[in-house]
């Protein structure tokens, strides 16, 4: 059986190939900052956007968007802000997930 850190490995592939299936360029991957870690940055268009891995194997704890609760929410915003202040300080930014939920991915575009 895979470790944790495996299998969210395995799910960060799968949510990347999917982005760029939806036509996102992946700008950088697991990007560590100051206070956490940026799964995914990329560019849809001209907007940057950040993007949150979620992965689920089962239902016992709910689906996995609810595991992006307001805590987790308000450590993306202030790292991202910290992250584009400076690589892109006039960027329009914008905060997207990937939810793998057992095999079914989606991705919830504007999720906060």
């Amino acid at each position: 059986m895979p470790s944790n850190s495996a299998k969210g490995r395995l799910g960060e592939d799968r949510a990347s190939s999917f982005l760029d299936a939806c036509g996102y360029r992946i700008l950088a991957r697991n990007v560590r900052v100051p206070g956490g870690e940026i799964d995914a940055v990329c560019l849809d268009g001209t907007t940057l956007v950040i993007v949150e891995v979620k992965r689920r194997d089962s239902r016992t704890f709910g689906p996995a968007l609810r595991a992006v609760d307001a805590r987790k929410r308000a450590t993306l915003r202030r790292i991202a802000a910290d992250y584009a202040q400076i690589v892109a300080p006039s960027a329009k930014i914008r905060f997207d997930v990937v939810t793998l939920d057992g095999e079914r991915l989606s991705l919830h575009r504007n999720a906060f």
